[in-house]
C-alpha cells in the first residue's frame, strides 16, 4: 500500500521513514511540510495511508483530513502528533489511530496493524456485496425472467422505454436507467451514452471512429453500439487508456 507523509518537522519525516522502511508494509510515495502542498499531492497522487501531524504552518491536520475526504477520496488517516488534545476530534474523520510523539516502531506496527485489518474488512464486506447479485426483472410476454448481471449485454432508454439486451434479445424492463445503473454498476457495467449502460465483461473490442467516439463489439452477439464523445472519454479515463 502506498502511504504519504504531511509533517512539516524534518527529523521526524526521517524517523518516519525509517520506521516505515523497517516494517516494509508501505511503500512512501511522497511527502509534504505545508498544507496546501500535502493538498495537491494527495490530490495528484491518491494515497491509500496518511500519515498527518496536527499542527502545520498554514493549517490543521485535521483539517486537512476533512478538506481529502470531501473530494471523494478515502484514504486510512493515521494522526502524528505532539498534541494529545485533539484526539477526539481527530476519530471524527474516522482516523486508524492516533500516535503521540515520540512514538515506538511497536506503537506504529499496531496503527498499520489496523489499516491493514480494515482494508480487509472493507474487501470482505465488497465480496459478500457482490456475491449477493441482484435480479433483474424483465418481460416476455405474460412471463417475467428474472436476470443475473452475467445475463446482460447492455441496458438502453429510448423513449422512455427501459431494455435490457440477453442472448434472446430485447427484454422490456419496468425500472428507470438510473435505477438499473445503481444496481449494476459494481459489476462492472459503464454508462457509455446517456442512452446506454454496457456490461463491460461482455465487451470483445472498441474500435475508434470520428469525432473521438467508439464503436463497441460484443462477444457473442452480432451487435454494435456507439458511444457518445462524452461517454468514450469518461471510458478512456476509467480504463486508462
Amino acid at each position: 500500500m502506498e502511504a504519504f507523509i504531511v509533517e512539516d518537522e524534518p527529523l521526524a519525516v526521517q524517523r518516519l521513514r525509517r520506521m516505515l522502511s523497517q516494517d516494509g508494509r508501505l511503500e512512501v510515495v511522497g511527502e509534504a511540510g505545508t498544507y496546501g502542498e500535502a493538498l495537491e499531492a494527495i490530490k495528484r497522487l491518491k494515497p491509500e495511508v496518511l500519515f498527518l501531524d496536527i499542527k502545520l504552518a498554514d493549517g490543521s491536520g485535521i483539517d486537512l483530513a476533512k478538506e481529502v475526504l470531501s473530494l471523494g477520496l478515502k484514504p486510512y488517516v493515521i494522526f502524528t502528533t505532539a498534541y494529545g488534545e485533539y484526539a477526539l476530534e481527530a476519530f471524527k474523520v474516522s482516523a486508524v489511530d492516533y500516535l503521540l510523539k515520540p512514538f515506538s516502531e511497536e506503537e506504529l506496527k499496531e496503527a498499520i496493524d489496523r489499516v491493514f485489518e480494515k482494508k480487509s474488512n472493507i474487501n470482505q464486506l465488497v465480496n459478500f456485496i457482490r456475491a449477493e447479485r441482484p435480479i433483474i426483472p424483465a418481460r416476455i410476454g405474460s412471463k417475467v425472467l428474472f436476470l443475473n448481471p452475467e445475463d446482460i449485454y447492455y441496458v438502453q432508454a429510448e423513449m422512455g422505454e427501459v431494455s435490457v439486451r440477453t442472448k434472446e434479445g430485447l427484454l422490456p424492463l419496468s425500472k428507470k436507467l438510473y435505477e438499473v445503473e445503481d444496481q449494476l454498476r459494481p459489476y462492472n457495467f459503464f454508462r457509455v451514452h446517456r442512452s446506454y449502460l454496457v456490461n463491460l465483461n461482455k465487451v470483445k473490442e472498441l474500435k475508434s471512429v470520428e469525432q473521438s467516439k467508439y464503436v463497441i463489439v460484443f462477444k457473442e452477439i452480432n451487435e454494435t453500439l456507439k458511444t457518445s464523445r462524452e461517454g468514450a472519454k469518461a471510458l478512456r479515463d476509467y480504463l486508462n487508456l
